[in-house]
């Protein structure tokens, strides 16, 4: 099964998304700016409207009229944001995997409400990325995450409840084994990859383990204060 792509209305600096066939796409709200920017059309267009303008009101009556595989509208009050109905339909389409863009920088609250809505997919069997130009961030649980090898820069581990356990980081600047980690004490930010000089098959995997709790990891192109890489996309 594809990916569920969701485009925000966050801020956003135009990037190639990374659409794959059989990936299914969504316009959350005023996402349908971006990625109008990004010439892609969405599959589905969903939201309570409030953040797009008249321009767009011919193109939420054509998903109107499409019908409810391809366009539902919220009310403007409702518990749910724009971005959390996003992730249930997701969710109760079966997709295990998602991609969203225009979900970083801007407004604070708007950022921490989306790292809870990404919290939510993973403990409905998903996994979720909030994705900008130079920056990922997603949600772990107990269990092992290797961190892609095509990536260097910048890794930092928060937890999101009282404390992880059992935080073991290898292959990394920066390792520990059986670690706590703390909500009180950021000891896991600024991490970093160590450079690529080695073959890959001779390279030890960087990878972070966690024994209880949930944490918050966020990748970051480039080494912060020794200049950047290229950013993803």
């Amino acid at each position: 099964m594809g990916r569920c792509i969701m485009m925000c209305a966050g801020e956003f600096q135009p990037m190639e998304i990374d659409r794959r066939p059989g990936d299914w796409v969504v316009a959350v709200d005023g996402g349908l700016k971006h990625l109008d920017e990004c010439g892609i059309e969405p599959d589905f267009l969903l939201g309570d409207f409030d953040s797009l303008g008249a321009e767009y009101e011919e193109t939420v009556a054509k998903y109107r009229a499409m019908g409810e595989d391809h366009f539902r509208q919220f009310p403007v009050v409702k518990d749910d944001t724009d971005t959390m109905a996003a992730a249930r339909l997701g969710i109760s389409r079966g997709y295990k995997e998602f991609l969203i863009y225009g979900a970083l920088g801007g407004r604070l609250d708007h950022t921490m409400a989306n790292i809870q809505v990404m919290v939510w997919i993973l403990r409905n069997g998903g996994r979720a990325w909030l994705i900008d130009r130079n920056t990922r961030v997603t949600v772990l649980g107990p269990g092992q995450f290797i961190i892609p090898d095509d990536f260097e820069g910048t890794v930092s581990l928060f937890s999101l409840g009282d404390c992880l356990e059992d935080v073991t980081i290898c292959g990394m600047k920066y390792e520990v084994e059986h670690a706590v980690v703390c909500n009180d004490y950021p000891v896991g930010c600024s991490n970093e990859t160590l450079p690529r000089t080695l073959p890959r098959e001779e390279r030890r995997p960087a990878l972070f383990s966690i024994g209880k709790g949930t944490g918050l990891l966020v990748l970051t192109r480039g080494l912060i204060n020794k200049g950047g890489a290229a950013p993803f996309g």
